[in-house]
């Protein structure tokens, strides 16, 4: 730009000139050096060449970084009119490569200890409710969402909770919007976490069929075990069909390594009827999830799934997955699976013991998954206006 920065040492003797300097990578090296240096005096007099320029240098490759550095520099009053600068573009800012660091700095500098008033962090808050979706789902603009999450409080990023509970699986299908997803859950109020997390529970055997969704719902099974048994309940009144496909597969194996005893139980028995066995014992996923369910059942469902697969035996010397899972029945089974006692003997016995009678294969065809959920003793879908939301976050999980 012509100007000479060689015998420069001080921000006056650039003045008239810093707007220039800003778009120009020693120039604004040297006024980000002025900031950090010039105290309060550098930062007015920057701040009054810029603030007119303040929108188009935030997606500026050298201005960003100006920007940024400027607002960690500037008094409430400066910052409140920066805000009243950007906060009509700062969508397009967002979406933009170089303006998404600067709208992320904004939105730090508006979180809780940092001095923001109430209007500057609403003033944000409500100009980047306009394209939440877009910036949710965008390269750049995702990462503004994350910190409005990580950085804002509950009332003033709700309107990312309210537009991923609306279009929850929209946002967990999408590459980016899954990242959003699982932030929205790591930095959720309990209200929040129940909004959200019930729109998962609803929508689970959709998501869990998807290549970003399924790992939405693995994040809830690991990270609000509250919730679990929701999940589980969903999960296994569509074991079946589930645990035939890759991404739902995996899914259906968390279940059954993470689930209560009886959500296992639940599981293993709608797993275990013999009229599919022969199929799941086939399929290049379910054979996987029926290895899962050999090491983690208990009596009577360990004897159920034997019964299923006992006529199969022979079948499974001949290929890879099925020397697996016979290497799975020997350990459970050391005699053999001749030798070892069926369902039915396995539950005579327990009833003998004094316990109930469990549910066979086939018996719980007519239940709906609401039913599965409540039983093995989900979170209510009423549970807020009950007031018996689970605690904080740390009881949460657990």
């Amino acid at each position: 730009h012509g100007i000479d920065l060689s015998g420069a040492g001080s921000i006056e003797q650039v003045a008239g000139h810093v707007y220039q300097l800003s778009r120009d990578q020693l120039g604004c090296r040297f006024l980000q050096r002025q900031l950090d240096e010039g105290g309060a005096g550098a930062a007015e007099a920057i701040f009054g060449e810029v603030i007119e320029h303040v929108v188009e240098l935030t997606t500026d490759p050298f201005g960003n970084y100006l920007c940024q550095k400027l607002l960690d520099h500037c008094d409430a009053a400066q910052r409140s009119r920066v805000v009243r600068r950007v906060a009509p573009h700062l969508v397009a800012i967002s979406l933009n490569i170089h303006g998404t660091r600067a709208a992320q700095k904004l939105v730090e500098k508006l979180g809780p200890g940092e001095g923001a008033s109430e209007e500057d962090t609403a003033a944000v808050s409500a100009a980047l409710t306009e394209g939440v979706l877009q910036l949710i789902q965008d390269l750049n603009g995702n990462h503004v969402a994350q910190r409005c999450l990580q950085k804002l409080e509950p009332r003033h990023n709700q309107f990312i909770y309210d537009a991923v509970a609306e279009r929850c699986v929209h946002v967990a299908s999408h590459r980016h919007g899954c990242c959003v997803f699982q932030r929205c859950i790591d930095f959720a109020s309990p209200k929040q976490m129940h909004l959200i997390v019930m729109r998962v529970v609803d929508t689970t055997v959709q998501l869990v069929q998807d290549p970003f969704g399924n790992y939405v719902v693995q994040y809830v099974l690991e990270q609000v075990p509250a919730y679990r048994p929701n999940i589980v309940g969903q999960m296994a009144m569509s074991i079946v069909e589930l645990s035939r496909q890759k991404f739902s597969s995996n899914v259906v194996e968390k279940c059954l390594q993470l689930a209560t005893p009886e959500g296992q139980a639940m599981m293993v028995t709608q797993l275990a009827q013999k009229d599919q066995m022969l199929q799941l014992l086939q399929d290049p996923y379910a054979n996987y999830v029926i290895q899962r369910a050999l090491q983690v059942a208990s009596s009577p469902q360990l004897e159920m799934l034997f019964d299923a697969i006992r006529p199969h035996v022979p079948l499974l010397r001949s290929t890879s997955y099925g020397r697996r899972i016979q290497n799975r029945i020997a350990k459970r089974c050391p005699g053999g699976l001749d030798n070892w006692q069926t369902a039915e003997e396995a539950v005579a016995k327990l009833v003998a013991e004094g316990g109930g009678a469990p549910p066979m294969p086939g018996d719980l065809e007519d239940m709906s998954a609401d039913m599965a959920q409540m039983q093995l003793g989900g979170i209510s879908r009423d549970a807020e206006a009950a007031e018996e939301l689970p605690g904080g976050l740390h009881a949460l999980r657990g």
